[in-house]
């Protein structure tokens, strides 16, 4: 699994420390200009954003992404929790919303069920690209 973080140097480098032992790449963004630079170059699977950055604004660099593409998973990480920021996250359609500071273990799970979804959908594309070759 390939993962950009997307947060100041300081926080984005603890973030990765967590994951990087379940994952295979991890890339570390800490400008709005860079982290759509590397999503337009890369194949990432999962974003990690945070959204309450002084560098950039956390809730346009989602669709921003987004627009990039689509299918990327985003996660979003934040201090300045709300109702009304937590609702206006969540309809941009990231996975997970979570709070910092947060429970290492969450995060671990998150990184596994997205391994995990990407390994299942591989096998089912495998299974019917030999279906269809079977039947030639």
């Amino acid at each position: 699994m390939d993962i950009l973080i997307i947060d100041d140097f300081f926080a984005a480098s603890a973030v990765k420390k967590d994951v990087e032992k379940f994952v295979r790449s991890i890339e570390i963004a800490d400008s709005a200009e860079d982290a759509l630079i590397k999503v337009g170059n890369n194949k990432f699977d999962l974003v990690l954003l945070s959204i309450s950055s002084k560098a950039f604004d956390g809730c346009e660099l989602i669709q921003q992404v987004k627009s990039i593409c689509p299918e990327i998973k985003i996660v979003t990480m934040t201090d300045r929790n709300s109702r009304e920021l937590e609702l206006k996250i969540r309809k941009q359609g990231v996975l997970f919303y979570m709070i910092t500071p947060f429970n290492k273990k969450v995060l671990e799970d998150i990184v596994d069920y997205i391994s995990k979804s990407k390994e299942k959908l591989q096998i089912e594309r495998l299974q019917k690209f030999h279906d269809e070759w079977a039947r030639l």
